[in-house]
């Protein structure tokens, strides 16, 4: 037995040993936390470009680059140069005779003794917009019923110009339904009318740099009533070549005019319109989440009963960034053995691919050789170990793999490296509140035994401001104990034997986002989720990568919101939007946030959370039936959120007939003073039908348990179920949620469903259904309330 201890303590020192090794080298391997990222910059007004770069270890020295050349400290144009930041001036001396600026790339390297890496380049690139060019006044007719093109060549800006206009001196809402501005700056007119007619001015505007600037020349509108049967004709061709991004969309424009209106239709050659990934409005086709497989011609037809015209034939190529699929792997090769790095790249345009060592270029030699795919060395000596990396660039962007080759000496050992070994374990492992927690209930955990418990993702983090981050995370399929809420756990690595702290807020088992403020600005976090079972068992899921709170943002807010293009009713309980984004200012976004209220209520807004720039639609679900709703849209990235989108109403379905005369809704209890005595009346004559059926309920019970207990323990009960009996309400999210505060009739503006903790969330989803009609007085003035999804 006394072996068999030693034993045991031995393999757990060597298993610590190696673990310690292992930590210890991931920490010192070199790599970049924050790159630098191009930038807009206003060069008019004299904006800086600001430029980040952040490595790890920290003993690491930062070197910046200029044009592939160290940047010295005083150089021209250079107004700070930290070690973490770079700030230049653009415009006044970079600006050459023509007006044009040149466009510098700035990079940074990581460098730990022989060791060095590059980043990816980024540039200054200047916002402009140039004036239209001059141009004659511009007549169009069309007649009325067919969709009016008012035509407006944008002039050159970067990023690309936003179409505005002006009808009789009125300002045009994009976000009307009849009215739809065109990515090519057109403006088309649904089932235009004679009331359409009139004098069109266009306006180009970089959101970026918040720049007018109106065209000189008019447009004449006509719309003619219709006379006789006209063949078709087309009053908007698509172009020849339409180049288009994988992954994002494209709306290739073709409008007719005839009588009657024509039907356009579109076809591509050799195959077919991706199924679920298109649709035709207006005319125009247009194709969501672009894949290499929608490359083609495709080709617009328009038909009346007169006949059938073609337009000219468009060719769509989609482009792609350069990805590298076979990302480089770490070595270890004893002198004079051989080594063979692979780096598979895709793209469109085919990627230019070239390596680096310690940040030098590689080039052909005697002993090494460079292929297409990859890079062999023979005879590898010492000097020739140390990092390496693959560079992938097209214009549309630069990436790259990177691998740390070792050269052992003769006979040389070394210690193996850490494979697979989750760098968060260690957190896990001997986090204090974890420790502490296994103590405390091990037994409850032994009676526990056996039973699944299926745990949280790991979360991913999004900035939100200087002392704020967006925590998301995800739920496997559970085939095991439901999960009651979630709590979010957090801990300041950067704070020497810093322990987790628990968010206060229970997060309810549908959310799987969460907000938490209050952090330090430059700190660097770890998070986690704790999920809390219904047999009041919890386990941690696993540990966040390290995440660094920056200061500043890195990025732009986005200017222009999304379009709300189509609202459908899935069910009883949940509602779908599809919506359009057009990345008109050239702002990258993280997401959307989706607003919904109950129209009848005019009160505040619930919010969601919707991850990913790509996402074009999603269904909103825990609703009531048959009710209707009120929703809005907002774009957003780190650095704020864009202008509302259009306001879309919608109903939800009814509930399915059961065959009983459908109840009269309750009048709404949250509505103003304005409705008068009438519905005091009504609300006073429910409230007391409401106590009468409670009496007789209460009455029954009385009179069946007197003939089987004793009358104290009758009355007793009587009294618990009349409490429960007032305490009832309903929530649509399939758990029970208790509250021991009254319900607030105004609580804050455009709540984050996630932020809410289960009470204030119980509270804000039964103050919904009270505007709703669907509560009674007696459950409004409860002070518990307990509230269930199955009952709505």
């Amino acid at each position: 037995m006394g072996f068999q201890l030693l034993t045991w303590a031995v393999h757990l020192y060597l298993f610590t040993h190696l673990l310690t090794a292992a930590l210890i080298l991931e920490d010192q391997e070199l790599k970049f936390l924050e790159e630098p990222s191009s930038v807009f910059v206003d060069a008019e007004n004299h904006e800086l470009a600001s430029f980040r770069c952040s490595v790890s270890p920290k003993v690491a020295g930062i070197i910046w680059l200029q044009n592939g050349t160290v940047l010295p400290e005083g150089a021209p144009n250079v107004v700070k140069m930290s070690k973490h930041r770079l700030q230049v001036l653009v415009g006044g001396r970079l600006a050459n005779a023509s007006g044009h600026h040149t466009r510098h790339s700035y990079q940074c390297a990581a460098q730990m003794g022989e060791l060095l890496i590059m980043s990816t380049p980024a540039t200054a690139i200047v916002a402009t917009l140039t004036p239209f060019a001059p141009q004659e006044d511009v007549h169009v007719s069309v007649t009325a019923g067919n969709t009016a093109v008012v035509p407006c060549r944008l002039p050159y800006s970067n990023p690309p110009a936003v179409s505005e206009f002006h009808f009789n001196k009125t300002s045009v809402n994009r976000t009307v339904d009849r009215h739809h501005i065109m990515p090519s700056g057109d403006l088309q007119i649904q089932s235009s009318t004679i009331w359409d007619s009139g004098v069109y001015f266009c306006t180009a505007h970089n959101p970026l740099i918040k720049k007018r600037l109106t065209a000189l020349h008019k447009i004449y509108l006509t719309v003619h009533e219709p006379a006789a049967e006209e063949v078709p004709s087309f009053t908007s061709v698509p172009p020849e070549v339409m180049n288009v991004v994988t992954g994002s969309n494209v709306t290739i424009e073709c409008a007719a005019n005839g009588n009657p209106a024509p039907v356009i239709t579109w076809s591509k050659e050799g195959g077919h319109l991706p199924r679920s990934r298109h649709r035709i409005v207006l005319g125009n086709l247009e194709i969501f989440s672009v894949h290499s497989r929608d490359n083609g011609i495709y080709s617009c037809q328009a038909t009346n009963r007169l006949g059938t015209i073609f337009a000219r034939k468009t060719k769509l190529v989609v482009q792609e960034p350069p990805h590298i699929v076979s990302p480089l792997q770490n070595h270890i090769v004893q002198h004079g053995g051989e080594l063979r790095l692979q780096c598979t790249v895709q793209g469109n345009p085919v990627p230019t691919v070239h390596w680096l060592h310690n940040g030098k270029r590689v080039h052909h030699t005697s002993h090494i050789t460079i292929s297409e795919m990859g890079i062999h060395i023979r005879k590898m000596t010492k000097h020739q170990g140390g990092m390496y990396q693959c560079f992938a660039n097209n214009f549309l962007g630069t990436v790259y793999s990177t691998a740390h080759v070792t050269v052992l000496a003769v006979n040389e050992s070394h210690i193996p490296d850490k494979n697979g070994e989750d760098e968060n374990e260690p957190d896990s492992i001997n986090g204090a509140t974890e420790n502490a927690g296994k103590r405390k209930d091990s037994h409850k955990r032994k009676k526990n035994k056996g039973v699944k418990l299926v745990l949280p993702s790991r979360p991913e983090i999004s900035r939100l401001s200087d002392d704020s981050v967006m925590v998301r995370w995800s739920v496997p399929h559970n085939d095991g104990l439901p999960i009651s809420f979630f709590k979010v756990q957090y801990r300041d690595v950067s704070t020497p034997h810093s322990h987790w702290k628990t968010v206060e807020e229970d997060v309810p088992p549908h959310i799987h986002s969460h907000a938490i403020v209050g952090l330090k600005a430059g700190g660097r976090y770890r998070f986690r989720i704790v999920a809390v079972y219904s047999n009041n068992d919890n386990k941690n899921g696993p540990n966040s990568i390290k995440f660094l709170l920056h200061k500043d943002p890195p990025k732009r807010k986005p200017m222009q919101g999304p379009i709300i293009r189509r609202v459908k009713a899935e069910s009883s309980t949940a509602i779908t939007l599809f919506w359009e984004y057009s990345d008109l200012d050239a702002v990258d976004v993280e997401g959307f946030y989706i607003y919904y209220r109950l129209t009848q209520s005019a009160g505040d807004y619930l919010k969601i959370t919707v991850a990913g720039s790509n996402t074009r639609s999603y269904t909103v679900s825990y609703l009531l039936p048959d009710t209707s709703y009120d929703i809005k849209m907002q774009c957003f990235n780190v650095a704020g959120a864009s202008e509302f989108s259009n306001i879309c109403t919608h109903k939800t379905l009814a509930l399915p007939s059961m065959g009983e005369k459908k109840a009269t809704p309750v009048p709404d209890l949250l509505e103003s003073s304005g409705s008068g005595d009438k519905d005091l009346l009504y609300i006073v004559l429910g409230a007391i039908a409401g106590v009468l059926v409670l009496v007789v309920a209460v009455f029954v019970v009385l009179f069946i348990l007197r003939h089987r207990h004793k009358r104290q323990a009758c009355e007793q009960g009587a009294s618990d179920h009349n409490s429960n009996l007032q305490q009832n309400g309903h929530i649509g999210n399939g758990d029970y949620f208790t509250t021991q505060s009254r319900i607030t009739i105004n609580p804050l503006d455009s709540i984050e469903l996630s932020e809410l903790s289960r009470e204030k969330y119980a509270a804000a989803i039964v103050t919904q259904i009270s505007n709703g009609h669907r509560i009674s007085p007696m459950d409004l003035s409860a002070e518990d309330i307990i509230v269930k999804a199955e009952d709505v």
